[in-house]
């Protein structure tokens, strides 16, 4: 499957894991974030649809079955975090927001269709990007599903245990002949620097 496209300033589809052993303390409950930390403007592309972003959310946990792996994930949302949904965001949780979009899917279904997107890195021990997934609703792909792809789409990367920067632009060709549909293609242009944190 190729990549789907985001873009994404921020001042602020599908597994990433590493074992919490052998990384530094991502932020807990508690841990002091910026007043606006997740503010941010994503632009995800698949085909024709765009998907216009204003939040993003970057968490991290083991990956079950994979040991020495874990699953990086950056969660974007069409609307911005309230004190509430802060709250649970600073224990690991992102539900209040995942409810939110949920909740359009019986009122809208143009705005649950563009309410929200996530970027998944499978990373090691060391924070080597190994594979990166992008999911929309009703659309996954695995976007650099191999060493050679990564490189070519992730033009700049850092984890040190507590934030993410992430910098990656580039498209791929989504396979869809799996669901006997035409192959779609996805872009991608982030540019984020979040803090990271432990998944609940």
């Amino acid at each position: 499957m190729k990549a789907a496209a985001v873009k994404v300033k921020t001042k602020y589809l599908i597994p990433l894991l590493l074992p919490f052993s052998m990384m530094s303390q991502p932020v807990l409950a508690g841990d002091k974030l910026p007043a606006e930390p997740f503010a941010t403007e994503a632009k995800f592309s698949v085909g024709n649809d765009v998907l216009q972003m204003k939040s993003a959310i970057a968490t991290v946990e083991p990956r079950l079955g994979a040991p020495g792996y874990s699953w990086v994930r950056i969660y974007f949302y069409s609307f911005l975090p309230d004190s509430d949904d802060i709250a649970e965001i600073r224990s690991g949780s992102t539900a209040s927001m995942d409810k939110k979009v949920s909740g359009l899917s019986g009122k809208d279904v143009i705005a649950y269709n563009h309410s929200n997107a996530v970027i998944q890195l499978t990373v090691d021990k060391d924070y080597k990007v190994w594979q990166m997934d992008m999911s929309v609703p009703g659309h996954t792909c695995t976007i650099a599903p191999y060493d050679a792809d990564v490189k070519k789409i992730v033009q700049s990367y850092k984890i040190d245990g507590k934030s993410i920067s992430l910098k990656s632009h580039g498209s791929y060709l989504c396979d869809m002949s799996m669901v006997k549909l035409p192959n779609v293609a996805n872009t991608l242009d982030v540019d984020i620097n979040e803090p990271l944190i432990a998944k609940k």
